[in-house]
């Protein structure tokens, strides 16, 4: 699995460096250069707009490839579903 994205980098770091120059010290625009950045992240994670690349290849005529779907997971934990179940 790759590391954060150069987007989840960049906000990380512009919420870092906000907190610091902003909550602990005296400036009022990097305070909400903070508050941007980590509701920036916090919709990224809710929205799900990370992606990651599984598999890369080129198929050959005749070749065939399957394409499922897994449980969605986070850091190693399994996300309940935020749509409602269908029972039968």
């Amino acid at each position: 699995m790759a590391g954060p994205s150069r987007v989840e980098r960049g906000l990380h770091f512009l919420q870092r460096r906000g907190v610091q120059r902003g909550v602990f010290g005296p400036s009022r625009p990097w305070f909400w250069v903070a508050v941007g950045a980590w509701l920036l992240r916090r919709a990224r994670r809710a929205i799900g707009s990370e992606y990651e690349l599984v598999y890369r290849g080129e198929l050959r005529p005749g070749e065939a490839m399957r394409i499922s779907h897994l449980t969605e997971t986070r850091d190693g934990r399994q996300v309940r579903s935020r749509r409602r179940r269908i029972r039968s």
